[in-house]
């Protein structure tokens, strides 16, 4: 007779599902704050705080590196990247270059993404007091919004290698992130700006807000 009863997960399933839920775990740790820039995440304690073993701690965290949410120092282990000036300068320039080429596609095709919009309505619901990640995680959608927009493959790839340093570094360095309000009617200018369908005038725009991010992140902590 057939046993119709669903098998249980393999072994190589439940180690899968373990992985991918640990890296959501710890990435969400690091974007909340909870770990200082320049911090290392020993093995041993984060494979007990999380009931894992070291192996599967250092699996997730080859993972988060890839991401841009660690780095891995020879012989020390993994610690949460600490962003210079440097850093900053370049994360942002190449950050404007891709969504620069995005922007210039929203104003051939003159489609609004959805998405962008969605996030302009999260962020003005931000409670007070929202926390720097809650209105981090709206900022980032609206940008990878643009980004989608796009319809490129390569482009949507090449920003995903990015995403994660820029909001781990909005994170850290988001004091100016206290203001929703002001937040709101930056997001939603370049959405006006958008909607002419003048490149120039769409890409001025979002120039102009790389630039005032730019100085901002430059701005001593």
């Amino acid at each position: 007779m057939e046993n119709h009863l669903q098998s249980p997960l393999s072994s190589e399933e439940s180690k899968s599902t373990t992985l991918e839920s640990l890296v959501l775990t710890i990435r969400q740790r690091i974007l909340h704050g909870e770990f200082e820039p320049g911090s290392f995440l020993r093995d041993i304690r984060m494979a007990e705080e999380h009931g894992v073993s070291r192996t599967t701690f250092r699996s997730a965290a080859q993972i988060l590196v890839s991401q841009g949410l660690l780095v891995q120092i020879v012989n020390r282990g993994f610690c949460v990247p600490k962003f210079g000036p440097n850093d900053i300068v370049d994360v942002t320039r190449l950050r404007g270059v891709l969504e620069g080429e995005a922007v210039r596609m929203i104003t051939y095709s003159g489609l609004i993404p959805k998405g962008a919009l969605d996030a302009i309505e999260v962020m003005r619901a931000a409670p007070a007091g929202a926390s720097s990640a809650y209105l981090s995680a709206a900022d980032r959608a609206f940008h990878r919004a643009i980004i989608d927009a796009s319809l490129s493959p390569r482009l949507q790839k090449s920003y995903s290698v990015l995403e994660g340093e820029i909001e781990l570094l909005m994170v850290q360095r988001n004091a100016f992130y206290e203001n929703s309000k002001e937040l709101v009617a930056e997001h939603e200018h370049l959405i006006r700006c958008l909607e002419t369908r003048v490149f120039d005038i769409a890409r001025d725009a979002f120039v102009e807000h790389w630039e005032d991010l730019s100085k901002k992140l430059l701005l001593p902590t």
